[in-house]
């Protein structure tokens, strides 16, 4: 057994200490155990196993992953392992306490690593439904607890991922509640090595979430108005901070959370913006694979009619189709057309809308609208749109960052704040962006199965396992577009005259700051840095405000009238969608270059084989490796061929993007290169063509060069040889025949032979036709060597 030495309190792990000494306990007592023949002992395999996902590097390998289908395998692989540890652990003595501390610490440095909480989850909650049917009692049922209660740690930060307080208060106060009765029962244990570390562990985490309910009720209460002066909360949970004995992670997580509480304090007698009137529009942008010059048409209309046979029933992701329209949904200032009869055209999906309930919505329910367009230029979108009225800074703030990819998995907290399709309450959605993931998870297919279909197959992938969609997790655009706004000062509003007096209110911050990924206080947008807000002027709208950063674009326009703010959200969009675009194209790009790169690899193995051959003398060797060079080469031309020709075709879109036939009127050309501008189009389009020269300029052409040298070089040398040989057997033929032909002939014509008459001129004309066949047979070698030349690759 572990000896007495190894029992002491650093083998009860703190989270975010060093859990050296748990784990080399544990290791030892397993060992030891099954070395007694104890019927809970794990085998040797078991151990192994055990040891190896119970280790950081384990969780940091899983993470590296990604979150895909081997997380359910990972998790499967942990459901299967930990209840047999838990067991084990069990059976010896301080073993459950132990085994539940290090699990505790392991699952906090696995946390770090991820927003995402299924793997950590499955962990968590594998170990501890096997320990509750062991029943554990006094110690051990506390560290269990303990080690359960990390459901609710999860649960609090997805609610501040979300960015709704309301959310925030409600999961933090279930947290308090749940940790105060763990702490109370770590205080009532009788004697135990673990004592100590159990009562400041339930101390510490119970402190924690009750400043963390504290900063997001006071921060919530000064932003809806419910009261002015929170000085006096300030000051004590600054207090509790400072006093708490919490570990430095802790506190530096606190300090950030009361930063927002005191930055929202501190502008209490500021202006506020109020939207009294407006919208947001949330864009992902995403591209369909092509490759050569092919047209994206067909494919796009296939998947259109495809959808259209099923509109009835036919969803994409979770959500039904409403509607399939055979046009973009556009104004007439997109009805432009250059000389080849090229427009910005295409199709729609209208989907059903997407219900958010939860507090601080009130009595009305978050609706958002969905739909998916697919354009024949590239530039395909999922687009939310979400209206905002009477809404104050702090929901704008909310709605806003529903876009982000890591904002809260609403399943996680559906008692609290619940995503569902409107057709359908009792399906549960995470967010957006897992909507958007499973609605191209469907276009997938549909693409593959217009592809794969002989009959309506277009522009087939290089592979079936090829993925058609080109869509970067974490690329989004967010367009908040006002109408009218008022200031809100101490709660009285007065109505705001001009648009541009948004950006000096206090409020606009989301709407001038680019979203994070992530969260650092309970209301990290209050500090957001919006000074190098940039506004541009536009030719369309009047007093208007444009200002754009990397995923959010404001347009305010309170003297314009709709049609025109409309135009110029459809630029907005139009430009947020460029991004999928461009993505495609960059990937196609890559896997061109990984083509060719394998390619050359190929070609300068080959090119050795030559020089090998050509040093042994084997020219047998030599001329069927030059054969599969010269074949290789033409190879590569092609796929260079094809880059090019994909790369042309993608050149004659940018053209047509960048030209005034793509919008009714060059004024209105004018306002789509400022939004362009506002939104770095440049920086996409330069990112482009530097791949394309990266690619076609990169060793390909000289390595070609050497290629067709080296081919040359080795076929001349073949010629060369042939040459002789034809030389050799054109003066061995010129010597027979003089022999025979003339010292033959005379001496016929003086001896005859011995034959007589007719005989004689016969046997004189079969020599001179033996004599002319020679000479003409060499004539016809000597041509045919010439022609015959072999000609290197071009």
């Amino acid at each position: 057994m572990v000896g007495d030495e190894k029992v002491g309190a650093s083998i009860f792990a703190l989270a975010n200490e060093d859990a050296d000494d748990a784990r080399e306990w544990l290791s030892e007592a397993f060992t030891a155990q099954r070395r007694d023949g104890s019927a809970d002992a794990l085998t040797e395999q078991q151990q192994s196993d055990i040891r190896e996902v119970l280790s950081l590097d384990w969780w940091q390998s899983v993470v590296a992953d990604g979150m895909s289908d081997g997380h359910t395998a990972h998790g499967i692989r942990l459901g299967n392992l930990l209840p047999a540890a838990v067991r084990a652990a069990s059976a010896l003595p301080l073993g459950g306490v132990v085994l539940a501390m290090y699990l505790r610490n392991l699952v906090n440095e696995a946390w770090e690593l991820n927003w995402d909480h299924t793997l950590i989850r499955a962990a968590v909650n594998a170990a501890a439904d096997a320990a509750k049917a062991l029943a554990p009692e006094g110690a051990d049922a506390v560290a269990w607890s303990l080690l359960r209660f990390m459901n609710h740690e999860f649960d609090v930060e997805t609610a501040l991922l979300t960015g709704n307080l309301e959310a925030v208060v409600a999961v933090t106060a279930e947290a308090i509640a749940k940790i105060a009765l763990i702490r109370q029962s770590a205080r009532e244990l009788p004697a135990h090595p673990g004592r100590e570390t159990l009562i400041a562990e339930t101390r510490s985490e119970h402190r924690y979430y009750r400043a963390i309910n504290e900063i997001a009720l006071a921060t919530s209460d000064l932003l809806a108005r419910r009261t002015y002066d929170v000085s006096a909360e300030i000051a004590r949970i600054a207090d509790l901070i400072d006093d708490g004995g919490f570990r430095p992670i802790d506190a530096s997580e606190l300090r950030g959370h009361l930063a927002s509480l005191q930055t929202v304090s501190a502008a209490a007698d500021r202006p506020w913006l109020h939207i009294d009137e407006g919208r947001v529009r949330i864009v992902y942008g995403f591209g369909v694979m092509q490759h050569g010059s092919a047209e994206l048409a067909d494919d796009l209309d296939a998947v259109r009619d495809l959808v259209s046979a099923d509109d009835k029933n036919g969803r994409l992701g979770p959500l039904l189709v409403t509607k399939v329209l055979q046009r973009l949904t556009l104004s007439d200032v997109w009805q432009g057309s250059d000389s080849l009869g090229r427009r910005y055209r295409g199709s729609t999906f209208q989907l059903e809308d997407i219900l958010l309930d939860g507090p601080g919505t009130g009595a009305d329910v978050v609706r958002i609208r969905t739909q998916v367009q697919l354009s024949e230029l590239g530039n395909h979108a999922v687009l939310f749109d979400i209206e905002l009225e009477d809404a104050p800074a702090f929901e704008v703030a909310q709605i806003v960052s529903l876009a982000t990819p890591v904002y809260g998995d609403l399943t996680e907290i559906p008692h609290v704040l619940h995503l569902h399709p409107r057709s359908e309450s009792r399906i549960r959605l995470s967010r957006l962006a897992d909507v958007v993931g499973a609605i191209l998870e469907d276009l997938r297919t549909l693409l593959r199965r217009v592809r794969d279909d002989p009959q309506t197959a277009r522009g087939p992938m290089p592979s079936a396992t090829a993925d058609p969609i080109a869509a970067r997790s974490g690329s989004f655009g967010v367009l908040v577009t006002v109408e009218r706004a008022s200031t809100d000062v101490a709660g009285r509003r007065i109505p705001l005259d001009s648009a541009r007096g948004i950006s000096g209110l206090w409020g606009a911050q989301p709407l001038l700051h680019p979203l994070p990924a992530g969260a650092s206080g309970v209301a990290d947008w209050t500090m957001y840095d919006v000074d190098a807000a940039k506004p541009f002027e536009l030719l369309h709208l009047n007093d208007e405000l444009l200002t754009a950063n990397s995923n959010v674009t404001l347009l305010a326009s309170f003297r314009s009238p709709d049609y025109a703010v409309s135009e110029i959200e459809s630029f907005i969009t139009f430009a947020h969608s460029m991004h999928g675009m461009y993505q495609a194209w960059q990937s196609t790009v890559r896997e061109h270059a990984e083509t060719i790169s394998v390619l050359l690899t190929k070609v300068e193995h080959l090119l050795r084989e030559t020089d090998d051959a050509s040093s042994s003398g084997d020219h047998g060797r030599q001329q069927e490796v030059t054969d599969r060079l010269g074949d290789l080469v033409r190879v590569i031309e092609r796929a260079e061929l094809d880059l090019q020709s994909f790369v042309q075709s993608k050149q004659a879109i940018m053209l047509f993007v960048e030209s005034p036939a793509i919008v009714s009127s060059p004024a209105l050309r004018v306002d789509l290169d400022t939004v362009l501008r506002s939104n770095r189009y440049d920086l996409l389009r330069d990112g482009f063509e530097r791949a394309v020269r990266d690619v076609l300029g990169s060793r390909l052409q000289p390595l070609l060069d050497v290629c067709h040298r080296r081919i040359e070089r080795i076929l001349d040398d073949r010629q060369t040889e042939r040459d002789r040989r034809s030389e050799r057997v054109e003066q061995v033929l010129g010597v027979v025949l003089a022999v025979i032909g003339i010292s033959g002939l005379a001496s016929v014509l003086q001896e005859g032979f011995g034959l007589h008459g007719d005989v004689t001129w016969w046997f004189i004309v079969a020599i001179l036709a033996v004599a002319v066949a020679i000479g003409v047979m060499m004539i016809l070698m000597s041509r045919r060597a010439r022609s015959s030349r072999p000609r290197p690759p071009t």
